[in-house]
């Protein structure tokens, strides 16, 4: 049996990293001093975003432990209640796994559609848990607005990712 060169694993790895390496690096970005009001929200969408994509597209990538990492380092920086936005991002992952054989049939449109009724309950999710935790409701509009960032958001960075899923990990 031939052994992998140093190379081909080194290649190997980075490749197997890209998912939640692309992840991690779309929240830092959204997280950078931009000066644009409410860009926080941002942040959140993009992550729900790509833990869906990956998550549905190449699950072995997007493992549960990575969609954890995702979600510490996001209630790490944001100042969101901590383990909110960790145990949301789980759900998204977990519900694209549970559900990929259903969706990852389905033409674009309509998973877009999928991801629209899972960005909603984890946007409704997150509003509850955070009302839960000040103890009283709070401005229901944040999360109208992180589900409809993440619903428009979903189209482009999608096309973004298929593209990096054919260039550098299915054509490996």
């Amino acid at each position: 049996m031939i052994r992998p060169t140093i190379g081909q694993q080194l290649d190997f790895a980075w490749r197997a990293a890209l998912p939640v390496t692309l992840t991690l690096l779309l929240l830092f970005l959204t997280m950078l001093p931009w000066h644009l009001p409410k860009l926080g929200t941002v942040g959140a969408a993009c992550v729900f975003v790509s833990v869906f994509f990956w998550s549905l597209h190449q699950p072995g990538l997007m493992s549960m432990w990575g969609a954890l990492a995702i979600g510490l380092v996001h209630d790490l920086m944001t100042l969101a209640p901590f383990g909110i936005g960790l145990l949301v991002i789980l759900l998204v992952h977990g519900v694209a796994v549970s559900r990929r054989k259903a969706v990852i049939a389905l033409p674009f449109l309509l998973e877009w559609l999928v991801f629209g009724l899972v960005a909603a309950g984890a946007s409704l999710l997150t509003w509850l848990l955070v009302s839960l935790l000040h103890e009283q409701f709070v401005d229901l509009g944040e999360a109208l607005q992180l589900f409809l960032l993440a619903f428009t958001c979903y189209p482009p960075l999608a096309a973004v990712f298929a593209w990096v899923e054919r260039r550098y990990i299915s054509g490996a």
